[in-house]
C-alpha cells in the first residue's frame, strides 16, 4: 500500500461529517488546498515524509505504518 492509498482508505472509512472535519484538519495543518488533498488521495502527487508526519498529527493516529514507499 502506498501513502496515497493509506490516506484515501482512511478518509473513505469515515462517515461524511467526520471525513469533512478530518480533511479540513489536514488541509489546515499542512496549509494545503483542497485540490492538493484530492491529488494526494488519487495518487496524482506523492505525499512527502514531512507531510506524512503532519497528516499523522492531524488525524491522531499513524495511518502510514504499513506503506511500501
Amino acid at each position: 500500500m502506498t501513502a496515497n492509498e493509506a490516506l484515501d482508505a482512511y478518509l473513505r472509512s469515515l462517515n461524511p461529517k467526520e471525513r469533512a472535519a478530518k480533511s479540513r484538519d489536514i488541509r489546515s495543518l499542512c496549509q494545503k488546498s483542497r485540490s492538493v488533498l484530492y491529488d494526494w488521495r488519487k495518487g496524482r502527487s506523492q505525499i512527502e515524509v514531512v507531510w506524512r508526519d503532519k497528516i499523522t498529527e492531524a488525524v491522531g493516529e499513524n495511518i502510514f505504518e504499513n506503506i511500501t514507499n
